[in-house]
């Protein structure tokens, strides 16, 4: 028997906390997750299947598996043979329909009118448990592959990040691009994709969910009707190795306008204690026109066009990478400048009124994000599948909001130590020691 609990998101009722009805959840026997998210205001449901597998999962002669199998999905099923008639189903009735993979998940989803809930469910449980990989299919859906790598590889302000990430992490499954090798993609049959699923998609390392005007009984009910079959093994990852030591170059030539820059410190994996302080510290820093590296960097040195600090974070490890597009002759200043705002998250405490506008960001920029179906179906969706804690959105805001400005300034002193940045660079020729002098700290 399934049992429903629920968990309480509607926060304590003051003004302008989240509003929402409490998250349902439940697990099938065969171990399959739900996650059911009631929005009263909605019209429409998202549907949501993801798996706890990605690029990370595969070996070296797989590289790209994960992405073709996304594709592959697309292409047939048992119920839905071809890729015409998965397409029809959706958007035959106004629906949406797509998938993305990841390094640590792979998320097939549909938005639809509520009333289409069970097509939804139908068509993806489907996909997931009964897909034709068709040999010539597949042999058409490797050139479709082949195609997105290139577009890739053509877009300098693009690849300079997977350039960072084979810096970062070389020679294993996070240094690796999504989308694979020529090679790979080319080497794989329907016996290897059907191989990988089964190592991969059992429903035990999934999770369904269903955000939206959705009863949770009745997703529960449809769940255990098509995904109630019997589950598979849950797969497993490789540990990644950073290398520590002294900053790191990469570059690759081109006859670019800019130069492009991508800057990364090793950083926190995703379970860890100290991830909220540096969400907080990478807003200061370049989350946004009013952040730090925007202001000091085009505003007032004119130095770029756009410029921007984010955060990756694995289940053993994480990266706080900051992204610009500069004058090739201006490149060395550029990463003099971006160096100086880290050194001064590092030396100075941030101010208390700056702090407060930064929570005051963060605060509003989430709200914004769940206002639609399949922002709320993906904020449920993640811990559950990358293995952390299930938080509500008020959770969440209420622990960026217990940071304090001595947090920042110990994080940034751990994580962003003189000489810890690495720079992947993509642009005209330039000096390696130009490139290298400025991280130095």
């Amino acid at each position: 028997m399934v049992r429903l609990s629920r968990s309480d998101a509607s926060g304590s009722g003051r003004a302008g906390r989240f509003i929402s009805s409490p998250v349902a959840a439940a697990t099938l026997g065969n171990g399959l997750r739900i996650r059911v998210a009631p929005m009263t205001h909605a019209r429409s449901v998202t549907v949501s299947l993801g798996f706890a597998t990605g690029s990370r999962y595969e070996s070296a002669d797989e590289q790209g598996i994960a992405h073709l199998v996304e594709h592959m999905l697309f292409k047939g099923t048992a119920r839905f043979p071809t890729a015409q008639v998965i397409s029809e189903a959706i958007e035959g009735v106004g629906g949406i329909l797509n998938a993305g993979t990841e390094k640590e998940m792979t998320t097939y989803w549909v938005k639809v009118a509520s009333e289409h809930l069970e097509l939804a469910i139908d068509l993806l449980a489907d996909m997931a448990t009964a897909p034709r990989l068709d040999d010539d299919e597949l042999e058409k859906e490797k050139k479709v592959v082949l195609e997105e790598l290139g577009l890739a590889q053509d877009a300098p302000g693009e690849w300079v990040h997977q350039l960072l990430s084979e810096l970062l992490w070389p020679d294993q499954p996070l240094g690796r691009e999504i989308a694979g090798t020529e090679e790979t993609v080319m080497a794989q049959t329907p016996a290897s994709l059907a191989r990988y699923l089964r190592r991969t998609h059992g429903l035990s390392n999934a999770v369904l969910v269903v955000a939206g005007d959705a009863l949770p009984d009745e997703v529960v009910s449809l769940a255990s009707a098509r995904l109630g079959q019997a589950s598979g093994p849950s797969p497993v990852w490789e540990r990644a190795h950073g290398l520590g030591g002294q900053p790191r170059v990469v570059t690759e030539t081109r006859a670019t306008e800019q130069a492009y820059l991508a800057l990364a410190g090793y950083g926190l994996p995703r379970g860890h204690p100290d991830r909220y302080a540096l969400r907080v510290l990478n807003s200061i820093l370049g989350d946004g026109m009013s952040s730090r590296l925007f202001l000091e960097v085009r505003e007032r040195r004119g130095l770029t066009y756009d410029i921007a600090s984010y955060l990756v974070n694995f289940h053993d490890t994480g990266a706080m990478s900051i992204a610009a597009g500069v004058e090739p002759e201006r490149t060395t200043e550029a990463i003099e400048a971006i160096i100086g705002e880290i050194t001064k998250l590092r030396d100075e405490r941030v101010p208390d009124a700056e702090l407060r506008k930064i929570k005051a960001y963060l605060r509003g920029r989430t709200l914004l994000s769940l206002e639609d179906t399949s922002s709320v179906a993906s904020w449920w969706s993640s811990p559950v599948l990358l293995g952390h804690e299930e938080r509500t959105p008020d959770e969440v805001l209420d622990l960026i909001d217990a940071v304090h400005a001595d947090d920042v300034q110990r994080i940034a002193n751990d994580l962003l130590a003189p000489g810890s940045f690495h720079l992947a660079h993509i642009g005209p020729p330039i000096a390696h020691d130009a490139l290298l002098r400025p991280l130095m700290g």
